[in-house]
């Protein structure tokens, strides 16, 4: 669904007609926007355009199929951006995740299972002992135990020696100084904050940290 909004010129995409993102792109700069929103970062060319642009004085706003902020940028040096214009362009990255929230009128405490319990041990040792929360399933949730949605973010800001490692293609640095960057928190361990919370469960926490499962269970 689209709404119209006041001050806001929308293009669909329509390949048939050779109307591309890349073509409504360069029609865009010719109108010397103050900002570009674009649906998604698909290609090269896309990406290309998206960051001279925001070089330029447009504030560029997208999106990215990944799996976290962390990895964002390095997405797009994989569709072949170069390292010193991510640098330079890209100001911030925000990952967002929806889990599932636990039903209020079922909601209730619930024992660790094995696994779980030995991943918290691995991961989240302090809160080991915590008492997490789980739906039973009643009429209001259709049984499943959960009823509704809530969002899980993960904000990257662009520090001056994150940018240097992006300059130098250096994806391993770039990834440890990233993650260690004053005021990043992975998406897990925010979700792991609503599970403290008891607004979701040690389940959804799980499945945003499954490649940390999977190494604790093997």
């Amino acid at each position: 669904m689209e709404y119209r909004l006041p001050r806001v010129n929308q293009v669909q995409v329509n390949s048939k007609i050779g109307l591309n993102f890349s073509s409504i792109l360069r029609t865009f700069l010719r109108q010397d926007p103050d900002v570009i929103l674009i649906g998604e970062m698909r290609d090269q060319e896309t990406v290309e355009i998206g960051l001279r642009s925001a070089l330029t004085g447009h504030l560029v706003l997208s999106t990215l199929h990944t799996n976290d902020a962390v990895d964002s940028a390095l997405r797009m040096i994989d569709m072949e951006a170069p390292g010193y214009l991510v640098a330079s362009a890209v100001r911030a990255v925000l990952a967002q995740r929806l889990v599932r929230r636990i039903c209020s009128d079922c909601g209730q405490d619930a024992a660790l299972e094995p696994g779980q319990k030995a991943w918290l041990e691995t991961r989240f040792p302090f809160y080991n002992n915590h008492v997490f929360r789980r739906g039973r399933g009643c009429h209001s949730c259709n049984f499943t135990g959960y009823k509704g949605r809530i969002g899980v973010f993960e904000l990257l800001e662009m520090r001056q020696d994150i940018m240097d490692a992006l300059r130098q293609n250096n994806a391993v640095l770039f990834t440890q100084l990233a993650r260690k960057s004053e005021g990043y928190k992975p998406l897990v361990e925010s979700a792991m904050d609503l599970a403290l919370a008891g607004k979701t469960s040690i389940d959804e926490v799980l499945l945003l940290g499954e490649g940390e499962v999977l190494d604790v269970l093997n």
